[in-house]
């Protein structure tokens, strides 16, 4: 399967065989082995199966304005909210970024989260995750090793016998700097991006959430080094070299893109 600034593309309708030409700021690439071709700009990345969009930055503001249709007569008039999303990695057809969001939308307090996003564009919105395409051993093996990992351990015991991620994290306690490994196997799978390869291995950056009201907003980052799958290793050779992508250590020299969306109460209407 596969948590900066660019100009967003014009693509000029072309047939399935014959994507349209990028701008001169902008680059092109075709993942090996399948037909999808990715198009980074200033300010979007792009994942297109001929003319259709499978993944792409500047359409989620779409979805995300979408969020603030309030009922009728609801008082809106002290909500606010922003969005950010950063890209962090990109390798094969796996698109990681950051995505950090905040707002008031009523109620007793604001909300903040930000987090880790791996998205496979072949398979929609949660058709990635780690431990479908790394060996649940070696994730395991490395959470255990882990120094961060270690200094939150709450069953000694549990932690000792744990055979999964889920009964690993289970055994973890949220400490003192209110780290959310009770619900970390979302994390696990999902919220991650791809920093480095070292020899024969690939450095894993892991965001865990937050644990209580009190430190919303915060993450939590672990890195692992888990071995790379031979299956796997032409693309992350790929990813490297920034022929194909690139990864999280490359992402300012390959001009990541990232968007920020914002939304505020209409105005008044003058009398």
């Amino acid at each position: 399967m596969f948590m900066s600034s660019v100009v967003m593309v014009a693509l000029v309708a072309a047939p399935a065989s014959t994507p349209a030409p990028a701008p001169a700021e902008s680059r092109m690439w075709k993942v090996t082995g399948t037909d999808v071709m990715f198009v980074q700009s200033p300010k979007d990345l792009r994942a297109l199966r001929g003319n259709k969009e499978l993944f792409g930055l500047q359409s989620r503001k779409a979805e995300f304005l979408s969020k603030f249709e309030a009922e009728p007569e609801t008082d809106v008039s002290d909500w606010e909210a922003s969005e950010s999303l950063n890209v962090l990695s990109v390798v094969g057809p796996w698109v990681s970024y950051e995505q950090s969001a905040s707002g008031y939308t009523g109620g007793a307090h604001p909300y903040a989260h930000t987090g880790y996003v791996t998205q496979d564009v072949t398979k929609g919105k949660d058709g990635f995750s780690l431990l479908d395409v790394f060996a649940e051993k070696d994730v395991l093996a490395a959470l255990k090793a882990d120094g961060f990992v270690r200094k939150h351990i709450d069953d000694e015991e549990a932690f000792k016998n744990a055979a999964t991620v889920e009964s690993l994290l289970e055994s973890l306690g949220p400490g003192e700097d209110c780290v959310g490994f009770e619900y970390g196997l979302d994390s696990v799978k999902r919220s991650v991006a791809f920093h480095h390869v070292e020899g024969d291995k690939v450095a894993v950056r892991i965001a865990f959430g937050y644990f209580g009201e009190m430190c919303r907003g915060n993450k939590f980052v672990v890195g692992v080094l888990l071995p790379i799958p031979k299956t796997l290793r032409p693309a992350f050779d790929r990813a490297a070299k920034r022929e194909e992508g690139f990864l999280m250590k490359d992402a300012k020299a390959a001009k990541a893109p990232s968007v920020q969306f914002t939304w505020e109460p209409p105005k008044p209407k003058t009398p």
